[in-house]
């Protein structure tokens, strides 16, 4: 079985620069370049709905290489959901907090990519996909790493019930 939930960060686009501050504490937007595709083709097409809170601020539909881009205000909770017709829409949790900085520093953030693969409703068919409302990754600053990246953990416990979800459509064929 093909990896059925696959979010890829482009690491060289993760970093999160801590440089001297110069102008004081104001930071930019964070830039996300994303592709949505279907595990091996582009979804060109693809709509990706940005909210901020829960309030709907921006609908992008992606090119036909399956890529969008959006800007995040710094230090505000964000949530995406990619749709595409035929397909199981998923959802993304984004938190782009940064945590405060210490004097004579700012974090400055390095745009990021991320790669969402979508699989067709049919796969799904005996199963109830309820439990896909929920985002499938929750992305924050990482202290450690200096990064946004993805709470790994949380993702493979989405991944698990993905999983657990095909293998439900598949025994309900069978039947």
């Amino acid at each position: 079985m093909r990896s059925f939930l696959r979010l890829a960060f482009i690491p060289a686009l993760l970093v999160t620069h801590v440089v001297g501050a110069q102008k004081g504490p104001e930071r930019g937007p964070l830039r996300v370049d994303g592709r949505v595709t279907d595990g091996e083709n582009k979804l060109a097409g693809a709509e990706v709905i940005v909210y901020k809170g829960n309030d709907p601020v921006e609908k992008i539909i992606a090119d036909k290489g399956g890529r969008f881009r959006v800007w995040l205000e710094m230090d505000a909770s964000y949530g995406f959901e990619f749709c595409h017709k035929g397909f199981v829409s998923k959802r993304l949790a984004f938190d782009t907090h940064l945590p405060k900085a210490g004097k004579g520093q700012v974090f400055d953030p390095i745009p990021m990519g991320i790669e969402v693969s979508l699989l067709e409703k049919a796969r799904f068919d005996g199963a109830p996909t309820d439990d896909l409302d929920f985002p499938f990754a929750f992305i924050r600053f990482n202290k450690k790493t200096l990064t946004f990246e993805p709470d790994v953990e949380y993702t493979m416990g989405m991944q698990r019930v993905n999983g657990a979800l095909l293998l439900m459509a598949a025994r309900s064929e069978k039947e």
